[in-house]
């Protein structure tokens, strides 16, 4: 493609075959969604997360790929979503399984080919679904070449593309700066001689984006992606691309202060500090609209990854109208206290200050725990199915598009793993105080077949499958009409139809007593009250008079004469009558 042209859903031609020449069903029947057209499309939008090395091997190495993907589209089909996210495929040392790239724009051997990408990218399209790719700006592996370069050569052309400074007077690190993933976000480099700055692991060094031409050599691997039909990108660590060219230490955190919360539990002296210095810092707005204005080329969408910050200080400033990033997603619910008063504040508060761009409403993802076990483990195990339900429902009926991770349609709990299990070298780092991020990251179990559901036919694969989660396969629930997945499918497409639930306002509905969160949606002259019983309690909506029950899949549809009964962890939708 050319400099500033566009795709289309199915534009492409197909290839590699990607799909038989039939009408486009899939093996259950469900026809491929029309999809949302114009640049708006990614407004109220359903995304779905692709973790590449767990979702589906076809290679036979025990590590999920892109081929594998490609032959589990019918899955993303039948749930009617709008668009597909893929984690990092490209060249990579794979410390941090993808995040730590060493080439933008070579296919890492372990994920396939770039003829696999294309055949993946003609099948997404063509089934009306756009495609986005996970793009990391704020750091590279320190395998690089612009890093060996930068390294090797201080006063080269590349030798203040990442974030170096002298030693401190007594020889220590430049300042306090700390890692998440744990001890000083410096690294000696004996080699150079100097301290590089490294956000997360030692081995992803900061880039340098204050640089222009750091800035111009992103934009152009972006471009790369986008000539090659790609709809948009989810950028990594938005919080990251910014740093005090002073380097000043970060001021300690007051007892009385709320602290960042990361991972690595509250042991991690990451939360002893206020990141005024390290994080959403000098540089970053500057290079979200570099960014912007590249995007705006192609009609493609940003939507960036928010963490390490408290989210509301920056969610709206990261989203200014027009020059920055379409959307964000941040840890915000992830992070929330499973109580119905800390989810209803939490709530409340996003309503209050939804940004002039757009915010993903996200439960889980790939570096947290699942859903149903972090926000409702409080239900019994028998509740579990329901729980999941009311979950996708919540997230689907909020204000903003949704994010749903793989797995979260099958309701999968999160589960316990061993040490000997762990591949996260964070988890490592802090055990076992934090249990780190491979919970989300097991393997999807696409059939009951032990001892990999239907991932590999290797003998070994690269990370555990619970056994709890093998008979949630996604091959019984299709099967089952009542199932989490069944619902999903159901709703997720029901919800297309509704423009309400995709762009109306939002009103949270204040001081209603718990267990029910309740909330307006408003659109056009319509107006809906979606509600919840985030409990494991029995619960009593009042239905006033001049409302009436939406007939939505899922949704409690039972009224007396005076309201509406709600079982443990229902939901329901009421309509104002016009």
């Amino acid at each position: 493609m050319k400099d500033g042209e566009t795709r289309s859903p199915g534009a492409g031609a197909q290839s590699g075959d990607a799909r038989p020449e039939t009408d486009g069903r899939t093996s259950d029947g469900f026809a491929p969604i029309e999809p949302v057209q114009g640049p708006d499309w990614w407004r109220g939008a359903v995304i779905y997360e692709i973790y590449l090395r767990s979702f589906r091997d076809a290679s036979g190495d025990g590590i999920g790929d892109l081929r594998g993907a490609l032959e589990k589209i019918d899955h993303l089909v039948a749930l009617g979503v709008d668009a597909v996210w893929l984690s990092p495929f490209f060249k990579s040392p794979q410390k941090d399984f993808g995040y730590d790239v060493s080439d933008f724009r070579i296919v890492d051997p372990i994920a396939g080919s770039m003829e696999d990408f294309l055949a993946l990218r003609d099948a997404v399209q063509g089934a009306g679904m756009r495609l986005l790719l996970d793009f990391v700006p704020a750091h590279t592996s320190d395998e690089h070449p612009w890093f060996e370069e930068s390294r090797a050569n201080p006063s080269g052309p590349k030798g203040d593309w990442y974030v170096w400074a002298d030693k401190a007077a007594d020889g220590g690190p430049p300042s306090n700066w700390l890692s998440s993933f744990g001890g000083s976000a410096w690294n000696w480099d004996p080699r150079r001689g100097q301290y590089y700055f490294h956000p997360f692991l030692d081995c992803q060094p900061a880039l340098n984006l204050q640089n222009d031409a750091v800035l111009d050599h992103l934009a152009a691997e972006m471009r790369w992606w986008l000539e090659h039909g790609v709809d948009g990108f989810r950028l990594d660590a938005v919080q990251c691309l910014g740093y005090d060219p002073a380097l000043r230490d970060n001021p300690p955190r007051a007892p009385h202060e709320a602290p960042v919360l990361v991972g690595g539990g509250p042991g991690n002296p990451f939360r002893d500090q206020i990141h005024v210095f390290d994080r959403n810092a000098e540089g970053t707005r500057r290079a979200l609209e570099r960014f912007r204005a590249l995007a705006d080329e192609f009609d493609a969408v940003l939507i960036g990854e928010l963490a390490d910050v408290h989210t509301d200080e920056v969610a709206e400033d990261f989203t200014l109208k027009g020059a920055r990033l379409h959307a964000v997603y941040d840890f915000d619910l992830i992070n929330s206290e499973p109580e119905v008063e800390t989810v209803t504040a939490q709530l409340e508060q996003r309503a209050e200050r939804l940004p002039t761009g757009w915010r993903m409403n996200v439960f889980t993802n790939h570096d947290s725990r699942r859903s149903v076990s972090n926000l409702t483990g409080f239900v019994p195990e028998e509740l579990r199915p329901q729980a999941a339900k009311m979950l996708l429902f919540l997230q689907l009926g909020l204000r903003g598009g949704a994010a749903i991770f793989q797995g979260e349609e099958l309701g999968l709990p999160h589960p316990q793993l061993t040490y000997e299990q762990l591949q996260d070298p964070w988890a490592k780092a802090f055990w076992p105080d934090f249990e780190g991020r491979d919970g989300a990251r097991t393997l999807f179990p696409w059939t009951d077949q032990a001892p990999h559901g239907g991932f590999t036919e290797a003998e070994e694969a690269w990370i555990h499958l619970p056994e709890a989660h093998l008979p949630l396969n996604a091959q019984a629930q299709a099967r089952d009409p009542d199932s989490v997945l069944s619902f999903a499918r159901e709703f997720i497409r029901w919800r297309r139809r509704h423009e309400i639930l995709r762009l109306g306002e939002e009103r949270m509905v204040r001081h209603d007593p718990a267990p029910l969160i309740k909330w307006r949606r408003l659109w056009r002259g319509e107006e809906w009250l979606l509600a919840v019983n985030f409990s494991d309690d029995a619960a009593f909506l009042p239905i006033e008079e001049g409302w009436r029950l939406v007939p939505a899949p899922g949704c409690a549809q039972t009224p007396t004469a005076h309201g509406l009964a709600m079982p443990p962890l229902a939901f329901a939708i009421l309509a104002a009558e016009s």
